[in-house]
């Protein structure tokens, strides 16, 4: 990771950046940094403790995964953007009409993907005939920030999924979704894909002996700790307009929790699996459907959920939503073509690249 300096009077912060993936087929990579590896073996998933929660977090069961791969960081706003230029210039992308993509909501193999400004109220994408360019925001004492390195939202399950495909497809490896039927391929190729649930949490809030309430690996949340809904919007970046999103990976132990009060310094926030923003920032699509009762009757290795259904899983709670939406057992859910400001995901490999 890359530090940077932002100047203001005589106060210097300090923040790092994740590294940008480059655009064209040579450059455009996931490093060893971008992922972290999960190594095989058993888990508990749902909840561990009594409260007023939702039921589909139980029963608590005991689940086994192979060995795979995630992302350190939620997918940004550059990472995407750079792959969507990629699919522009190769003319992939389409309208909702079917027909060549003009510039509004962002359309291919018969879906919606994703919003621009011009079809989705925060969106963080400037939409263009030749390319795709990330917004840059006012923030706080009216500085001008840059969205790159913030999480990318506005995006709906399928475009999280050919994002996958397409990143597939740019380092050689082998799709693992079917954009006509929207199932992933059997036995499962090599190239990135979603995460299952059940990888998700595994990631969030496994240590190996406990599940911790939130993907911080702690059972306590604060404004230091994450970017959420704690009586007021976090808003660690002093944004004028919605989204209120943090880069990723702000909560490092060196950032400040705001701009405006640079004294008060960030908890590292990372999972015991080693990822950052597992609570808070942004919602994350998982790959599975959604049911209610999934966990009495999911299968105690590898499951990636029921086999049909009529909405998508989401991980992780987001910055406009309260702590207990941020809690790692949390299951939010909606629609596959959903599309939001508070939605974003992570990618998944298997098995794991070398290192």
């Amino acid at each position: 990771m890359s530090g940077n300096v932002l100047l203001r009077g005589l106060c210097i912060v300090v923040y790092l950046s994740v590294p940008l993936m480059g655009c064209s087929d040579s450059s455009l990579g996931v490093s060893p940094s971008d992922l972290v590896c999960v190594n095989a073996g058993w888990f508990e998933m749902g909840r561990s403790y009594e409260g007023g929660e939702d039921d589909d977090e139980r029963p608590l069961h005991r689940v086994y995964l192979d060995e795979y791969a995630i992302g350190r960081f939620p997918v940004t706003n550059q990472q995407f953007v750079e792959v969507l230029n990629w699919a522009l210039k190769k003319g992939i992308l389409q309208n909702s009409e079917g027909t060549a993509y003009d510039g509004d909501e962002i359309y291919a193999y018969g879906k919606p993907l994703a919003d621009t400004v011009n079809t989705g109220l925060g969106s963080q994408i400037n939409a263009g005939i030749e390319k795709f360019e990330v917004l840059v925001r006012k923030g706080y004492g009216n500085q001008q920030f840059s969205m790159e390195q913030h999480p990318m939202q506005h995006v709906t399950w399928y475009g999280a999924v050919v994002y996958c495909n397409w990143l597939s497809e740019i380092h050689q490896l082998q799709p693992c979704y079917d954009t006509i039927t929207w199932t992933r391929i059997n036995p499962l190729p090599d190239g990135y894909r979603l995460p299952s649930e059940a990888e998700w949490d595994r990631a969030a809030a496994w240590d190996g002996k406990k599940q911790w309430r939130y993907g911080i690996s702690s059972d306590e949340l604060d404004v230091s700790h994450a970017n959420y809904y704690a009586e007021d919007y976090a808003n660690p970046m002093g944004f004028t307009t919605m989204p209120f999103t943090s880069p990723v990976g702000w909560y490092n132990g060196l950032n400040p929790v705001k701009l405006s009060d640079p004294e008060r310094i960030t908890i590292r926030g990372t999972s015991p699996a080693g990822c950052f923003d597992m609570a808070g920032n942004i919602w994350e699509w998982c790959h599975d459907w959604y049911g209610e009762d999934y966990y009495a009757k999911s299968g105690i290795a590898n499951p990636i959920g029921p086999l049909t259904g009529t909405y998508r899983v989401g991980r992780g709670g987001s910055w406009r939503y309260s702590a207990t939406y941020c809690r790692a057992a949390d299951r939010y859910y909606n629609w596959p073509e959903y599309c939001s400001r508070y939605q974003g995901f992570r990618i998944a490999i298997s098995p794991p690249p070398p290192r």
